[in-house]
């Protein structure tokens, strides 16, 4: 096991490389650069000369007059040394500004995904069981409604039922505008009371599509040999159902789990842009509409790291769930 990580964490490494390649390339051949977004507005105050002094020193000063190779380098070395540059339209460092916006997302997605997980695995393997039963069709039909609506109607919704009819929970933000001492238990609750609405809207969300591969799969097991075999043996029918059928169906749940993982890292946007909530999504957009060079190749970076970690923990849980799987 650890020659497989320590092989899989070099390729991680190296296929992070060459990510961070493209990432450069990209974002260094667009028509827009760091210093323009600096000195946007600022040619009004400044007669000519001032200005194109500014221009220069500031094109020094980050590195711009040097060969594209070592600029690439310069960012790698600053990477590696925990920096990401500097963020020209938020005024601070990219850490100091993605800073908070990621710890938020992190925790929205590891919350999202322990409660899907809790979710969506004993209702997918229980409608599996009463497959066309009252229990099975209302699973069904639950899910469809929610797999049905667009991530913004679904806000919206929750919006109106929880915030504006019965008047439960606040319509959005991250906090209340009453300053609490931090890490109280005050404080503490009137964080998640503001994290409900938008964790609920991706638990149920998700919850709509990933129910139905697990049901999907859940059935496939239970139509084998395996477990007729093992019914015929006198098994109990807990035991042919959670340790035969059910571990033999959790290999294709794992893999659809792992790329909608994946994908709710970098999907969020429409959830936090309808609650207000101050996550990565919401930083990525602003970015790309301010052309923040700096943040969009540090977010990205993040992305694919998150990408990689997630297929490595896949492989991982594989060789767990299927002994017949292993690290070679």
């Amino acid at each position: 096991m650890v020659k497989f990580l320590i092989k899989r964490l070099f390729y991680i490494v190296l296929v992070l490389f060459i990510v961070s390649i493209f990432l450069f390339a990209i974002f260094r051949s667009m028509p827009v650069s760091p210093v323009d977004i600096f000195m946007e507005g600022r040619a009004v105050d400044m007669d000519h000369a001032s200005y194109m002094a500014m221009r220069e020193r500031l094109y020094a000063e980050l590195g711009l007059d040097r060969p594209m190779p070592v600029q690439f380098f310069i960012w790698i070395g600053q990477i590696f040394r925990g920096e990401f540059g500097y963020s020209m339209t938020h005024r601070v460092s990219v850490m100091d500004a993605i800073r908070i916006p990621m710890a938020s997302t992190i925790l929205m997605n590891i919350l999202n995904l322990i409660l899907v997980f809790a979710i969506t695995i004993p209702v997918g393997v229980y409608a599996a069981i009463k497959r066309g039963k009252l229990f099975d069709n209302g699973a069904l039909f639950a899910s469809l409604i929610g797999f049905s609506f667009p991530g913004f109607l679904f806000g919206i919704l929750m919006i109106l039922i929880f915030a504006v009819f019965l008047n439960w929970l606040p319509t959005g933000g991250m906090a209340s505008p009453i300053p609490i001492e931090p890490w109280t238990w005050e404080w503490i609750a009137d964080r998640a009371r503001y994290m409900i609405l938008p964790l609920l809207t991706l638990v149920l969300m998700s919850t709509a599509t990933l129910m139905r591969i697990v049901r999907s799969s859940m059935i496939d097991s239970l139509t084998m040999d395996f477990v007729r075999t093992a019914r015929a043996k006198g098994l109990a029918e807990k035991v042919v159902i959670f340790s035969h059928a059910f571990r033999n169906a959790l290999i294709p749940i794992i893999t659809v789990m792992t790329g909608w993982f994946i994908g709710i890292f970098s999907g969020t946007v429409v959830i936090e842009r309808t609650f207000n909530w101050n996550g990565m999504g919401d930083v990525m957009m602003s970015a790309l509409t301010q052309s923040d060079l700096a943040i969009l190749k540090a977010v990205n970076l993040f992305y694919a790291l998150i990408a990689f970690i997630a297929l490595l923990a896949m492989d991982i849980v594989y060789t767990i769930v299927d002994p017949r799987i292993r690290f070679d």
